[in-house]
């Protein structure tokens, strides 16, 4: 069988993270997997076969062109899509040319809007569209006013190694942080804010801030306003979360949304608890009082109460971090997850 994944996302977050190490798995259980993706994008050369096309627009003649002249003659079985402007190329070349391909458009983020005439007809070219979670597929059902054949299957990691090699600055004292994207949607601010009133009573703590995005220098001036900028350390990108999140105690995330946290789970797979906000496809990764809290209020200070419950209580935190790598292996390995794509893509 052959498997055509197309991703033209340039960046290198969760969903080209997932793409990879997807494609890597596809090809250990034998599959054929080519890469569609940008010449210039992270995702080109981290598969043994790959394609690179425009992707210029939804109808720019140039991209449909080279797609036709580099991917017709591939004949894959299936075309798993990761961003719209994918199914937007493909959608209309796989009913021209490649009628005999299962057309797959996997869902990683909330949609804004139901997307042009185009877009639409596209999604209604595809075999299964697979949002990465539940929560995300009721969204999309309130969006979409059409059927869609849904199927929800959750993000998927290996398993990491316990002994992680930490950042040497986080070799010393206890520290607690957040790890992701630092742009206005994420709520980092809260993390600040849910974060200074301990930070100001325990002078041997610190917050890790990983990332970076528009929001880097507003959070280094909230942090001098709440006179905690010498507690605080910000790496900026970090191209390997798992040695920062396993210095932590405690994760901490206060996005008002969310699809499905994957450092969340990443963290959990470390045996560190998290913190966060009771909202959209988090409690479908963290356990509330099993692998973590949630705070059911958007308020800096549930979440500053809850950290508080972890840096006091060792046993706790130790017990809740050891559920949280059990979960993610029994519910988000990738011996749980691989199977499931392999069904949905009749191999």
């Amino acid at each position: 069988m052959h498997i055509l994944l197309a991703n033209e996302n340039r960046g290198r977050g969760g969903a080209e993270r997932f793409t990879v190490q997807l494609g890597q798995r596809l090809q250990q259980a034998g599959l054929r997997v080519t890469l569609a993706c940008r010449p210039d994008s992270w995702l080109a050369g981290q598969l043994l076969e790959s394609v690179h096309l425009p992707f210029r627009g939804e109808m720019d003649p140039s991209s449909y062109l080279a797609a036709y002249q580099k991917l017709v003659p591939l004949q894959p079985d299936v075309i798993h899509c990761q961003a719209a402007r994918d199914l937007a190329l493909f959608g209309s070349l796989r009913r021209l040319f490649l009628s005999r391909a299962r057309l797959l458009k996997s869902e990683h983020s909330f949609l804004d809007s139901a997307g042009s005439a185009w877009l639409r007809w596209c999604y209604r070219q595809c075999q299964s569209v697979v949002p990465v979670s539940q929560a995300l597929r009721r969204q999309m059902s309130e969006v979409l006013p059409f059927f869609l054949p849904y199927q929800v299957i959750h993000n998927a990691m290996d398993l990491p190694a316990l002994d992680q090699p930490v950042p040497e600055p986080m070799r010393e004292h206890r520290w607690i942080g957040y790890v992701g994207a630092l742009l206005p949607s994420k709520g980092v601010s809260d993390v600040v804010r849910a974060s200074a009133p301990l930070l100001r009573q325990r002078p041997e703590l610190r917050l890790l801030l990983a990332g970076e995005g528009p929001e880097a220098d507003p959070l280094k001036n909230l942090a001098a306003e709440l006179e905690i900028s010498e507690q605080v350390w910000m790496p900026g990108h970090v191209a390997d979360p798992l040695p920062y999140l396993a210095g932590l105690q405690v994760l901490v995330q206060a996005s008002p949304r969310e699809t499905f946290s994957l450092v969340a789970m990443e963290a959990m797979s470390l045996q560190v608890p998290v913190v966060a906000y009771l909202r959209d496809g988090i409690p479908e990764v963290v356990e509330d009082g099993e692998t973590g809290w949630l705070c059911s209020e958007l308020d800096p200070q549930k979440l500053s109460t809850r950290i508080s419950y972890y840096l006091e209580n060792e046993r706790l935190r130790r017990e809740h971090g050891e559920n949280g790598r059990r979960r993610v292996e029994s519910h988000f390995s990738w011996d749980v997850i691989l199977p499931q794509w392999l069904e949905l893509y009749g191999a």
